[in-house]
């Protein structure tokens, strides 16, 4: 039997190419800066498309993710916790910064308003277990950062609210990639088409810098993340998303 070495070679690349997204959203942080190190050397730009960003960032203090000097300065200067009177802050956690943790795929837990989006036993469609893992991924990381920026370095990472947004185009972009390999996507238009319009709405409420949106935005992504996609019985439900389960 021969075999079409072009068309091997091919699908090597794609499948290489799927895992290396999903590992992309899934490890935020460290591989947005890889791939953002990767780009020309007059390029500032988060994958493909993000918005140029300004001329500090451009003066090589653009990565702050995780810096300890750069806590310690928002800390001082307190711009990543403004004050936002529509939501109080969560209550644990408080002894000190806080610093990012990657996704827990042991907490992934479906509620069952979503559940029946994604392929499973006995499902022939919807959603694939790739596409869960990039969403849960998505989710998680972005929450942490809305909720270091809205509530200090004891709630979460710190990163400023231009960095947000390109963080949150970041996934936008990933996830983007993956739908058009997802066969039932056309299935499932309502929570693709929400998820897509709800990252959306966080990149605007970060570039106007508005905290009434910003806040509404927190409540959706904190929503996906711990009500939706961890079900978890302990965290506030605020029903900021269409699909919120009543408990």
């Amino acid at each position: 039997m021969e075999f079409d070495r072009k068309k091997v070679a091919t699908l090597a690349g794609t499948v290489v190419l799927a895992g290396a997204l999903i590992a992309a959203a899934f490890y935020g942080p460290s591989a947005w800066k890889v791939l953002r190190n990767q780009s020309p050397p007059d390029s500032d730009q988060v994958v493909t498309q993000v918005p140029l960003v300004d001329a500090a960032e451009k003066n090589g203090t653009e990565n702050r993710v995780e810096s300890p000097a750069d806590q310690k300065q928002n800390e001082t200067t307190g711009k990543a916790a403004p004050a936002v009177s529509i939501n109080t802050p969560p209550q644990e956690d408080t002894s000190g910064t806080k610093k990012y943790k990657e996704p827990d795929l042991k907490l992934l837990d479906l509620a069952p308003s979503i559940a029946g989006l994604f392929v499973k036993e006995g499902v022939e469609s919807g959603l694939s277990e790739a596409a869960k893992t990039l969403l849960f991924g998505a989710a998680w990381n972005i929450h942490e950062y809305v909720d270091g920026y809205l509530f200090g370095p004891t709630a979460g990472p710190q990163m400023n609210e231009q960095d947000i947004k390109k963080y949150i185009f970041f996934h936008k972009t990933l996830w983007d990639k993956q739908l058009k390999n997802e066969v039932s996507a056309d299935k499932v238009t309502g929570f693709t088409g929400y998820f897509d319009v709800m990252l959306n709405r966080g990149m605007d409420a970060f570039d106007s810098k508005d905290k009434s949106r910003i806040e509404q935005f927190h409540q959706e992504i904190h929503d996906l993340d711990s009500h939706l996609f961890r079900n978890d019985s302990s965290a506030k439900v605020y029903g900021a998303t269409p699909f919120a389960t009543k408990r």
